[in-house]
């Protein structure tokens, strides 16, 4: 009867993980309908938190080993429709609905990049990585609402960003990998609270804006030289990092 009542707890608590995955596609819901109503800040603000819920419901998923409990229910499955529409569809319809960029055609790009990255069977590879570049457009639409770069920038980065999309190209999983984990999570908690505070001003400080691009960048290079360091055969060891 003991085991009974323990195999209960752990099913209902698989399922709490998974409540927790889905309050992440209630924000991002709630961010869809700021979005139409033109409050763009407001739907960030909803995007940031979904963010956080994203970056900690994998963690608790193995740690509590979910899979095992209710193999009946895919997470996985479930987090990709939110990532998807939260990653890609809402920042997409900003970049359009704000004007950020003249030639719509251009949107094409995230959109077939995310469709592709979605449709990867090792999007997320055995080793702990993203496979290709990890449709991070909420980030790129966020800058690109702060910043308001030009026509010809903003056609550059939606198209080199897309086409990395197809390029199997390396990029840490923080919550996945072993290298530079303790760095990567400080600097990812500095830039929330960073990003979350500056969101929350009505005339944030363009400069500030700026500085903290400094982690998206330097995720970009660190992830590029990893992936060369792997690709010329040296010495790293990386694995899945279960917390």
């Amino acid at each position: 009867m003991l085991e009974l009542d323990k195999k209960t707890l752990y099913k209902l608590r698989a399922w709490l993980v998974h409540a927790y995955t889905a309050l992440g596609g209630l924000f991002g819901v709630a961010a869809l309908i700021f979005v139409g109503e033109g409050q763009i800040r407001e739907a960030f603000l909803m995007l940031v938190i979904q963010n956080i819920i994203d970056s900690t419901d994998g963690i608790l998923a193995r740690k509590f080993n979910v899979r095992k409990y209710l193999p009946e229910f895919d997470g996985s499955m479930l987090d990709n429709v939110i990532d998807i529409l939260t990653y890609a569809w809402i920042p997409i319809l900003i970049i359009s609905s704000q004007d950020l960029i003249e030639n719509k055609i251009f949107l094409l790009f995230p959109a077939i990049g995310a469709m592709y990255a979605y449709g990867q069977s090792n999007m997320k590879t055995e080793d702990g990585f993203f496979m290709g570049f990890p449709t991070y457009w909420n980030v790129v639409a966020m800058y690109m609402w702060w910043l308001e770069p030009s026509e010809t920038l903003s056609s550059i980065i939606l198209v080199v960003l897309g086409v990395l999309s197809f390029v199997p190209t390396r990029y840490l999983h923080p919550s996945k990998n072993d290298f530079m984990w303790r760095t990567f999570w400080i600097l990812n908690a500095v830039w929330f609270i960073t990003t979350t505070y500056l969101l929350l001003q009505e005339d944030p400080n363009r400069n500030l804006i700026i500085a903290t691009l400094a982690y998206p960048l330097f995720y970009m290079f660190v992830s590029f030289y990893v992936d060369a360091m792997i690709r010329m055969k040296k010495k790293f060891k990386f694995q899945i990092k279960i917390l």
